[in-house]
This record gives structure tokens, sequence and C-alpha cells, in this order.
């Protein structure tokens, strides 16, 4: 088994994360520490934010850890866990609201497509799109 980073690292469609999270620091943490579950937009998700978006967030990392952070619950909640809880509380410390239905899981109503991925430090669940937390402004200029 591997680390939460290691995870990101071998996968296919999971590199945009990965590099958001390098630039925003969180390496280390997602490495050593733990547990963590991780809430982890595809690429394809990635896909659909503008090019000037995803550049001006590459610029700002401080930005970019609060919106990073809240993709991080500080615990380890697996598919069958959140199927039981209406909230986690992410590490940017606001509420991920959690639902469950007979087609799946979703999180602030993003589908969870892969569940699951267990790692040394906690695990990952793959996303559909990027969350957005409630303090940012995501309005282009």
């Amino acid at each position: 088994m591997k680390s939460i980073i290691e995870t990101l690292e071998d996968s296919e469609n999971l590199s945009v994360f990965l590099d958001l999270i390098m630039i925003a620091g969180m390496e280390p943490m997602l490495r050593e520490r733990g547990p963590f579950t991780v809430f982890v937009p595809t690429d394809e998700a990635f896909s659909r934010v503008s090019k000037e978006r995803m550049d001006e967030l590459r610029q700002d990392a401080d930005k970019l850890l609060l919106i990073m952070s809240y993709h991080v619950v500080p615990d380890l909640l697996t598919s069958e866990d959140l199927r039981s809880v209406a909230a986690v509380r992410s590490s940017l410390g606001t509420d991920l609201i959690i639902r469950s239905s007979d087609r799946g899981i979703t999180v602030n109503s993003v589908p969870i497509v892969e569940a699951d991925a267990f790692c040394t430090n906690g695990i990952c669940h793959a996303i559909a799109s990027a969350l957005v937390p409630p303090t940012i402004e995501v309005v282009a200029p």
C-alpha cells in the first residue's frame, strides 16, 4: 500500500490535483501524516475549468491552499462510512454535505466516480468536479 501522494503519483487521471497539492505546499502532510480522506477531482474535472482560471490558481498558493484543504477531511472515511453521515468537516473547517442513494454518493452534489482507494495514511475518493469552498470567490473578472 502507498501513501496518498504516492497513490496520486501512480494514478493516470489525478495528476492535475497532485500538481495543485504540490503548489499549495500540502505534499509533506499528505505523504507523512494522516489519516485523511481526500476527495480528488479527476483530470477530466479540471479540464472543464478555463485555462485562465487554472493559471490564476497556480499563481496563488495561498488561495490554492484554501481550495485544496476543502478537499481533505482529517479522518478515514470509506464509502460505507460516508453512507451513514450527512456532513463531514474539511481541513478548511467548513462542512462538506454528503448524500447517499442507490445511484451512489455525492459530496456537495458532486458524484464520487471511484471510491475507496486505500492508502497507508488514509483513503482517496475520485470525484467528478472540483469542490469550491463557500468562502472563495469564483466569479472570473
